[in-house]
């Protein structure tokens, strides 16, 4: 935490009277995600009701706009996404910064990785370190060049897009949605079919609402693997996207009005996707009385008014294979397991380290402090459980952290509510500070095949994060004309590219690299849909020079003194004005 910044306020959940009536959890946070990025990859005007407006998916819908979308807000969870369509992205300007969205960030990396731009990705400290070479593998697999990346494969991390996107077959490691989800909507814009294998099954969203947006989707099974092939080069039309309730939200009602005496809570619109729903199934086997009502179908999607009365709970032995359907509430069930009569154990929860946070580690330390029994294992947690009688509560002057993830805190709340009224649960968010933040290092950085010669060694040194990736306080995050004085390895880098400037330039996917004065400009030209559009990415010798290794020989030019220097929202103006220029600076 930077000096002076105000002192996080503890969470204190503490008892109190029965839950009832009625609740509305918000949008469905997976759904929000895919309903803007189909609303992107779509030529036409995309609708979405209820969005999720939490700033994880506020920052894919600016992710959305980098990228050549037009997104508008018309009032509360109403929105309209104005698509580009597939292959006609355009290369953001600056660092797309998706703050803690870990589904948001790997799903746009399968985007924008499948296009011709190259693209910088970054996030907060949490973000930062969560892994992303499962989602790089394979891509890298379909020809995305991983131009750079912080150790163990994090962001902050640059992609540079192939000219033509390669069909792979893929077999997850893990169940991953994400994975996924990456590899299909990268193989939206290969020619052929893409094809992913699961051996377990995960949350299937984005293949209900690639069919709902009109992609070619065939799903099967063979030798018990699930097997999704989607063919590529797809024209992605408008939709009317309703998202359901996000049974994650639901779920800290659902546990918090079963363990409270006197509880009778409805929830009203849960999506009830199948590969979603493992907690209700959980919750049922553990004794709790959840009744389904007005059970129908929203967007392709299940859902139902949820009835929750107080029920007590016994102890289970959770079955490994029900994880990949319920993986974000196993927090909130062990709260329900500290409460139940008997042992809960979980197994084959390994995923729950790499959140964000170590949800087992953290939960695990939170239960005990507020008065549970609990024993922590490398994949999972033992819980003893209390019987029904309230947690004795956080010791007095006592918080337990939530290393900064929203899920620990939420799940302690329904721990307090049966505690004694002298007692209750505390919880603050630990770990808040500025952490230092990984280096940058490069990574498949040799030229492409039809490339000539790459430029000076020198221009490949290893950069640090503030360099790849400035903060939105930095000038160089909001505008490439207000770029900040050049470091000093990055000064130590420009004569390299200074030197190539004395030949003509071009980058390796066809893009122009035109100049004005001692200022880089490189523009994609790309053809899609209707019409052409021009992207920019900002090189001038005084800002960072984000990858330096991407310019090979080609034609330099310049662009004449009349034309505004930093245009890039239209550059077709610039394009119709291009004109060789001399070789010598």
């Amino acid at each position: 935490m930077s000096h002076g910044a105000a002192q996080p306020v503890p969470l204190l959940a503490r008892a109190g009277s029965a839950l009832s009536g009625r609740v509305r959890p918000p949008g469905d946070k997976s759904i929000s995600h895919r309903s803007l990025i189909l609303g992107l990859l779509a030529i036409g005007e995309t609708r979405i009701e209820g969005l999720l407006e939490g700033d994880d998916v506020l920052r894919t819908a600016a992710a959305c706009r980098a990228l050549g979308a037009a997104v508008h807000r018309d009032g509360e969870g109403l929105w309209r996404v104005q698509g580009v369509g597939v292959g006609g992205l355009r290369e953001p300007a600056a660092v797309l910064d998706f703050g803690n969205a870990g589904t948001g960030s790997r799903l746009m990396m399968g985007v924008a990785g499948s296009h011709p731009v190259t693209t910088t990705f970054d996030g907060d400290a949490s973000l930062r370190k969560r892994p992303m070479r499962r989602i790089l593998d394979p891509l890298v697999k379909m020809g995305v060049t991983v131009v750079s990346e912080a150790e163990g494969g994090r962001v902050p991390l640059t992609l540079r897009g192939p000219r033509e996107t390669i069909p792979i077959v893929y077999e997850t490691p893990v169940a991953s949605a994400q994975i996924k989800s990456a590899v299909l909507l990268a193989g939206l814009n290969s020619p052929g079919a893409t094809t992913v294998i699961e051996t377990e099954a995960s949350r299937d969203h984005t293949e209900r609402m690639l069919t709902g947006f009109g992609a070619k989707l065939e799903v099967g099974e063979e030798n018990g693997e699930t097997v999704i092939a989607i063919h590529g080069e797809a024209d992605l039309h408008p939709m009317d996207v309703t998202v359901p309730g996000d049974p994650s939200s639901a779920a800290f009602f659902m546990v918090a009005a079963t363990l409270v005496p006197g509880s009778d809570l409805t929830i009203l619109n849960v999506g009830l996707n199948p590969t979603r729903a493992g907690l209700l199934a959980v919750l049922r086997q553990m004794g709790a009385d959840i009744e389904e009502i007005a059970a129908r179908e929203v967007g392709g999607e299940p859902v139902a008014d949820l009835r929750v009365r107080h029920a007590p709970l016994s102890g289970i032995e959770v079955d490994p294979a029900i994880a990949p359907a319920m993986i974000d509430e196993f927090p909130v069930l062990f709260v329900a397991a500290a409460l139940a009569s008997g042992t809960t154990r979980t197994s084959g929860l390994e995923e729950l380290r790499v959140k964000e946070s170590d949800r087992l580690a953290t939960m695990a330390a939170a239960l005990t402090l507020a008065g549970a029994r609990v024993e922590e294992h490398e994949d999972g947690l033992t819980i003893h459980g209390t019987g029904g009688d309230p947690l004795a509560g956080t010791p007095q002057g006592a918080d337990g952290a939530t290393r900064l993830d929203h899920r620990t805190a939420m799940s302690m709340a329904p721990a307090g509510r049966p505690s004694p009224a002298g007692g209750g649960v505390r919880a603050v968010r630990a770990g808040e500070g500025a952490a230092s933040p990984p280096p940058l290092r490069p990574r498949n950085t040799g030229p492409p095949k039809d490339a000539t010669a790459p430029v000076a060694p020198a221009a490949t040194a290893e950069a640090s994060s503030e360099e790849t990736a400035p903060t939105p306080e930095s000038p160089a995050a909001d505008s490439a004309e207000a770029a900040p004085e050049a470091p000093a390895d990055v000064a130590a880098a420009t004569p390299a590219i200074e030197e190539t400037m004395a030949a003509p330039l071009e980058a390796a996917d066809g893009a122009v690299i035109i100049r004005r004065g001692d200022t880089l400009w490189r523009i994609s030209r790309r053809v899609y849909g209707r019409g052409v559009r021009y992207s920019t990415i900002y090189l001038a010798n005084q800002e960072q020079i984000r990858d330096p290794d991407m310019i090979w020989p080609g034609q330099i030019f310049s662009v004449p003194d009349e034309t505004e220097e930093g245009e890039k929202a239209d550059m077709s103006t610039v394009s119709d004005q291009l004109a060789p220029a001399e070789t010598t600076r």
